[in-house]
């Protein structure tokens, strides 16, 4: 039997104190609605909360919930049967509908104590309300639960939720309502205050336990993106060097419970000049740019590759490859997994991999050029045609200079060297220039470069005046060109370029060029050697140049030849004098000071070592060896 209409409107207290819960006119057949507030609360029919299980949670999954519905009818009244309860969220979630379903098994409702149900939730529609047309039609979740309450009974209906969409999700309102024969009434609870549940009710063993809310109860949850179980294998290494391609195989792991659809996307983030473009390689599906990629200066185009459908539980995988760019630079490598699952195919589920990069130089390196004396001889400044040259297009000037360069490995891990080479990359006009590697000779097939090891190599570089006319300097300017590959089978050769200093190569000044012949025994038991000394003075000008020529005395030497002599050099003309010097000590560098003046500009000429020799403020200086 349903409590009368006067039952459910008005309420008796222990102070004589009646409470009207509406202040219009009741008229039979017409639909009354009550909204909780501050002065109702405590005096309403019946009373419901809500409650999510927990505080967070994730896209796609199971979210406990839980309304609980409590009657405070008067002990003379029939037991209040509600036609059905209408939960609302402001956003996220669809309304939830419970509808009143008698059961004969269920638990008492007669009166006092409070008993868990569990519902389950299928998609429907509310039915719209003719007498009120402010309702309309929407899809809903409806369950069906026995919603009659008898003095003092509580329920605690719990069910699951799913959320389509992040973000946080607030319970909107709860109404209860009661259908009769001769009139509806709605209980409308919109404030959060009045929502809250202080308990999440569990049904267990022993009957019913709960778990404390909190303070601020669980009428509001965060939803996160919902956690990826897709698996991005990625074989990177933290480092890699600059000027080498790289190609890897990425591995896509299903780990969700139902087929997947992929789609991959990869891109380097760093400065846009710097970083290297990255490709995906899949014979089924070649990458291909974004149709938006980033425009800014710190990312490069987003390359994607469509997997398709990998099964549960499978893998697949995908090359790629990349080719790091000349500069050292840092880069972030962000490899993306854009997914669904085939049963929720509204649902956009993503897995991101962030991988920090380096990318360093394999190599450094160091030049020294040192002049030679050139073996060809010079053309006659006053007869130039007496020479016969095999490349009528050069008839100037030659000069042959020799470049040592140590190269050092900054890798991590042992390189195979194939090739070293010295290229010209600029040359003034009016000459030209030839290289060629004179250490190793001949050139190594390939060396193994272990890290923080040298690997030196030798070049003679040639350049020649076409005109011999033309006496002005010339500057050329370097390149060490190195082809390497990784220490392992298969890996790709890759080419890295360093910049050597320019040379500065002058046609037009006089030169002094010392050179030390091979030591030879001066007496029959070995305990005097004789080096032979030369100093070739050169005039590539178009002026008669005389020079005074003086040899200093030492303690550390004794010589033979001219102390003091003169030398008149005509234009375009190179001479030779000759000394002997025997080391009065060993171990250790000498340095004989040969002064050459040059008369006419009284000038002093510097004295250039050449081979083994090294060029010193005061001349150049040769190596005697120790005496065993």
């Amino acid at each position: 039997m349903q409590p009368t209409v006067e039952d459910l409107l008005h309420r008796s207290y222990s102070d004589n104190k009646t409470l009207l819960l509406s202040e219009r006119p009741f008229t039979f057949g017409t639909p009354w609605c009550l909204y909780e507030s501050c002065e109702t609360h405590n005096s309403s029919i019946v009373s419901t909360t809500f409650g999510f299980g927990s505080s967070q949670g994730n896209v796609g999954e199971l979210l406990p919930a839980q309304v609980v519905v409590t009657s405070h009818a008067q002990a003379s009244t029939a037991p209040i049967i509600l036609s059905h309860i209408l939960i609302s969220f402001d956003s996220g979630l669809k309304d939830i509908k419970i509808e009143h379903h008698a059961k004969e098994d269920s638990p008492s409702s007669i009166s006092g104590g409070l008993d868990v149900f569990d519902i389950v939730l299928t998609t429907g529609n509310t039915t719209s309300d003719p007498s009120r047309p402010t309702t309309s039609k929407r899809n809903c979740l409806i369950g069906t639960c026995d919603l009659t309450f008898g003095r003092g009974i509580a329920k605690a209906i719990s069910f699951n939720l799913i959320a389509k969409d992040a973000g946080v999700i607030r319970v909107a309102s709860i109404t209860s309502t009661i259908q009769a024969d001769s009139f509806s009434l709605e209980h409308v609870v919109s404030e959060a205050e009045y929502m809250h549940q202080a308990d999440f009710w569990l049904a267990s063993m022993g009957g019913t336990s709960r778990r404390d809310a909190g303070n601020k109860g669980l009428n509001e949850i965060r939803i996160h993106p919902k956690p990826p179980k897709v698996q991005i294998g990625l074989p990177m290494k933290k480092e890699y060097l600059t000027d080498e391609s790289v190609s890897m195989e990425v591995e896509i792991s299903n780990e969700e419970d139902d087929d997947v659809e992929v789609t991959l996307e990869a891109r380097f983030l760093g400065e846009a000049d710097l970083v290297p473009v990255w490709m995906w390689m899949d014979d089924e599906a070649p990458s291909s740019p974004s149709e938006d990629p980033l425009k800014d200066k710190q990312s490069r185009p987003t390359y994607k590759v469509v997997l398709g459908r990998i099964i549960q539980s499978a893998s697949h995988k995908v090359k790629a490859t990349f080719t790091s760019k000349s500069v050292p630079t840092e880069a972030v490598l962000e490899v993306k997994a854009l997914y669904h699952v085939l049963k929720e195919p509204d649902t956009p589920i993503s897995k991101v991999l962030i991988h920090e990069v380096i990318f360093d130089r394999p190599f450094d390196a160091t030049f020294d050029f040192q002049p030679c004396i050139d073996p060809k001889p010079w053309p006659n400044y006053f007869y130039p045609n007496d020479l016969v040259e095999e490349d009528k297009s050069a008839q100037g000037l030659q000069q042959t200079w020799h470049s040592n360069t140590r190269l050092a490995s900054f890798a991590t891990e042992p390189l195979v060297i194939e090739d070293v080479s010295l290229e010209v990359l600029d040359i003034h006009s009016g000459a030209i220039c030839n290289i060629s590697s004179i250490f190793p000779s001949p050139p190594s097939e390939a060396i193994t470069l272990a890290p923080k090891d040298f690997h030196e190599t030798q070049f003679q570089i040639t350049t020649q005046k076409l005109d011999l006319d033309d006496h002005c300097p010339n500057t050329l300017q370097f390149q060490l060109q190195i082809r390497w590959h990784r220490h392992h089978p298969g890996a790709p050769i890759a080419t890295t370029h360093l910049p050597a200093p320019n040379l500065l190569i002058p046609f037009g000044e006089p030169r002094v060029l010392a050179s030390a012949g091979p030591p030879v025994q001066a007496d029959n038991d070995n305990t005097s050697t004789i080096i032979p000394l030369s100093y070739t003075i050169e005039n590539p000008s178009t002026h008669v140049l005389n020079f005074s020529i003086t040899m200093e005395t030492s303690d550390d030497f004794a010589f033979s030849g001219p102390k003091t002599t003169t030398l008149s050099l005509v234009p375009v003309t190179r001479k030779t004098v000759r000394y002997n010097i025997m080391p009065l000590v060993s171990g250790r560098w000498i340095t004989p000071r040969l002064r050459v003046l040059d008369t006419g500009f009284r000038q002093v000429l510097k004295v250039i070592g050449t081979g083994g020799m090294r060029s010193e403020k005061g001349g150049a200086s040769l190596w005697v060896d120790a005496v065993e």
